[in-house]
Parts: structure tokens; C-alpha cells; sequence
């Protein structure tokens, strides 16, 4: 077992002992996976597939399809059937899948979790204990691929459960110290984050660090801007995360950090997705746990170098049933990533573009920072924020509406982040799309009258 050397010993026994013992096991099948041939590949998944299908199949809340598909005797036979399964949408686990109930209703162990909602809709889903277990490993594996050694240190620069009025759990402030984890709240970014950037990285090098792109992008522009740079092979190994990443973006951190700036994709239903082992290289799928489908707009598969909907399947997951499920991101796969097993990498993404929102007294908020407020409250269904040209913002919400109590807590939360701005909160029974039909959860005024 390789272990980061730079680690105090014990707190590098800790993490061993804590993360890596209980994982390393269960993640041999993604070390071991891409090294069987195609065809051993297609039977491994074919297997696991009809083993979700068949549990999924004989629960109280199946799709009718699901059910006719769980009598297959001969695992290669689904491959006959899937393409006619239902793709499982957002809007299902909403309402057909509803994440509070599974746990008791079929006595599964687990938790409820729920995603920012990169598309603006909040959605609430149920993790079983095997999941819960599976994601850690696959978190942890992707991060070794990078070029990560357990037990170095890591600088997050994502933001926390403090950016939106609640106070981090010691429990949580212990794990992440046994994680060797520096978690900074950066969904408001200023030149004091870059000085806890620079300083947690000379004193504790070589370190890892990764967090939301334009976070790390306009770090970055800080540091070049003061004339800052860390030398090579201060930071070891470097990952993006929650929103897609351009060549611009890599280049402006590798000229701030001196290391190449890789591509993690993945959410919260599903977990770590898809990784990037070298800079110009595609990203992995995390097969045989997840299989990846690429469809246009009618459900049908789509050509190698062709966009279309990402369509994923857990073949783990026992709690909320991620079969064929849209995660509301587009990407594309090229001739050398397939195989008769199906798609193996992700050539592009064309997903979350975040980025930041300067006010008008000069502070840079993420985006992000709104859907993460959100994913929070159940009564909100989708939402738009508005910057108005008077530097006021407009909440454009769509849901079953607050009591006045909730409404007093959202104000109060916003303005301990935002300070003295007005706020106007609008319930609709629509929110406007752009002309290309999506919702465009953080905008101008002048854009929101535009689209």
C-alpha cells in the first residue's frame, strides 16, 4: 500500500485506518474492470444490470417495464431489452420516487442526500449503506488515478455549510482533519482566501487541491495579478469539480501553480463519474459501477463525436433507482472509447458552466453558492436569480411557497451572506427558458430580458 510519506505518522495511520482499509477492497473491480477484454466486460455489466433490474423490477414502485424485464432468465438478454426501458428523470425522483419514504417502505438501511441541482431543480434522493460506501471508494480511487497518495494533504476550494447559515457539525471538522482536508468557504472569493491558499500550501507541500472551476480560475488571476506563483511539485495533483473546464482555465492555473489542472466529473446522486489521467487525455468511466449511455433528444443512441443527452446507470445504488438516469448533461464519446461493453470514456462535456456573479460593491459570489441554498428547501421546485441593474436581486422561485417562517429564515441567511441588499422573492407558476429551452438559474437583467 502507497501512502503520502510527507504525513504525520499517526494521523497518516488514522486515515488508513478510517477511509482507506474499508475501501481499497471494494474498489479492486474498478482497478480491475478495464484490464478484461470487451466481451468479459459485456458479460460482467450484463449481469449486474439485470441483478438492478430484477430488484428494481419486483419493488411496490417499478415501472411496468422494469417488472417485464426482471423475468429474464439469461443476463445477455437485457441488452435485447434496455434501450426500451424508461429513462428515469428528476422529475421522477420527485414525484414517483419520493427519497424520504424509500428507506422505511422497503426497508433499506441508508440516508437521504439531495443535489444542488445544476439545472436549477433541487432533487432529493436515497443513498442504501452499500452506495454510501461505493462512492467514498470511487471518490478515493479517481484521486489515486490523478496523482494523489492517501494521507496528502488536500486544499478544497468549494465553500461549506457555513456559507448558508448553518455551522459545520465537529464531527464533520474532525473527519476532514482525519482526511487531512483544508476546507475553505469560498463562495465569496478574496484575497484572503488566495493567502490561505498560498499559505496551507508552502507549509504543508506537496499537497492536492481541488474545488469549483471558476473558483480555482479566478484564484488563479489573483495570484498572477500579485505576482504569485508556487513552484513545481507544490501541488502534487490537481482536480476541478461541479462545473466544466476549458483550456483557458487550465492554462491560467498552471501558470499560477505550476501543475496541470485535471477533469473530475461527477454529483451527488451518482458520485465520482468520470476522471481525466492526463491533462489532454478523455475521462474514465467508473465501470463496472456505473454505465454510460449517450442519446439524442428521442431516447436513441448516438454516433461516436456526436453531443447528446448523458444517460447513467448504478448498478449498485438499492436505494433510489438510477437506471437510465438523465443527469441533465450533455457530452460526447469518440471511436477509440467504445467497445461491445459499451462506452468506456468521455471525450467532452458540455454540462455546468457556473462561473461568478461581481456585485456591484465589488464582492465575487459563485454561482453555485444559489443551488446549494436551494437544494436545502424542499418547497423549491426550480429558481432564477436576478441581478437588476440597481444592484438588487430578484428571486424567481417555483414550488409550493414558504410559510412566513421560511421566508424569514431565507431573508435571514441572505443577509448575513450578502449584507445590505434588497431582495425581492417571486413565486411563478413558470420560469422563463432562454430561446434554446433551458433554465439559466443566475442572470443579468438585461440578459434575463434578452432571453
Amino acid at each position: 500500500m502507497t501512502c503520502f510519506v510527507g504525513t504525520p505518522r499517526l494521523l497518516s495511520r488514522l486515515w488508513i485506518a478510517r477511509y482507506l482499509s474499508r475501501n481499497s477492497c471494494s474498489a479492486a473491480e474498478l482497478e480491475s474492470f478495464p484490464k478484461f477484454t470487451p466481451q468479459e466486460q459485456r458479460k460482467i455489466l450484463a449481469s449486474r444490470l439485470l441483478d438492478q433490474v430484477r430488484y428494481f423490477g419486483n419493488r411496490a414502485d417499478a415501472f411496468p417495464e422494469w417488472r417485464e424485464a426482471a423475468r429474464l432468465d439469461d443476463p445477455d438478454e437485457i441488452w435485447r431489452v434496455w434501450p426500451s426501458l424508461p429513462i428515469v428523470t428528476r422529475k421522477h425522483l420527485q414525484e414517483r420516487f419520493p427519497a424520504a419514504e424509500i428507506g422505511s417502505r422497503f426497508a433499506v438501511p441508508g440516508c437521504v442526500n439531495s443535489t444542488g441541482g445544476s439545472t436549477g431543480e433541487p432533487t432529493h434522493f436515497y443513498h442504501d449503506t452499500q452506495m454510501v460506501l461505493a462512492k467514498q471508494a470511487a471518490n478515493c480511487h479517481a484521486r489515486r488515478k490523478m496523482g494523489w497518495l492517501p494521507g496528502m494533504p488536500i486544499v478544497i476550494v468549494w465553500g461549506s455549510e457555513r456559507d448558508i447559515g448553518k455551522e459545520t457539525h465537529w464531527k464533520n471538522r474532525l473527519d476532514n482533519r482525519l482526511r487531512n482536508e483544508f476546507l475553505l468557504d469560498a463562495y465569496q472569493l478574496s484575497d484572503t482566501t488566495v493567502d490561505s491558499v498560498l499559505h496551507i500550501a508552502r507549509k504543508h507541500a506537496p499537497i492536492a487541491i481541488y474545488g469549483f472551476t471558476s473558483m480555482l480560475e479566478l484564484i488563479s488571476e489573483i495570484m498572477l495579478r500579485r505576482g504569485e506563483t508556487l513552484a513545481p511539485g507544490t501541488v502534487a495533483a490537481a482536480w476541478n469539480g461541479g462545473e466544466m473546464l476549458f483550456d483557458s482555465q487550465r492554462e491560467i492555473f498552471h501558470r499560477a501553480f505550476g501543475s496541470p489542472l485535471l477533469n473530475l466529473y461527477g454529483g451527488r446522486e451518482l458520485g465520482c463519474m468520470a476522471f481525466q489521467q492526463h491533462e489532454s487525455g478523455p475521462m474514465s468511466v467508473l465501470r463496472p459501477w456505473l454505465m454510460l449511455e449517450v442519446v439524442d433528444n428521442a431516447g436513441r443512441p448516438v454516433g461516436p463525436g456526436e453531443t447528446g443527452r448523458m444517460i447513467w446507470t448504478s448498478t449498485i445504488c438499492r436505494g433510489t433507482p438510477f437506471l437510465r438516469y438523465d443527469v441533465g448533461d450533455l457530452g460526447t464519446y469518440s471511436s477509440e472509447s467504445v467497445s461491445d461493453s459499451g462506452i468506456a470514456a468521455i471525450s467532452e462535456l458540455q454540462g455546468r458552466v457556473a462561473g461568478m456573479l461581481e456585485l456591484e460593491d465589488g464582492r465575487t459570489i459563485n454561482n453555485i453558492y444559489w443551488n446549494h441554498l436551494f437544494k436545502e428547501m424542499s418547497e423549491v421546485k426550480e429558481f432564477q436569480v436576478v441581478l437588476r441593474s440597481d444592484n438588487s436581486l430578484h428571486l424567481l422561485l417555483r414550488g409550493t411557497g414558504f410559510n412566513n417562517e421560511r421566508e424569514r429564515y431565507l431573508r435571514g441567511v441572505l443577509a448575513n451572506f450578502l449584507g445590505p441588499i434588497s431582495v425581492d422573492v417571486q413565486w411563478v407558476d413558470a420560469i422563463p427558458r432562454s430561446a434554446q429551452g433551458k433554465l439559466i438559474q443566475v442572470t443579468r437583467e438585461y440578459m434575463a430580458a434578452r432571453n
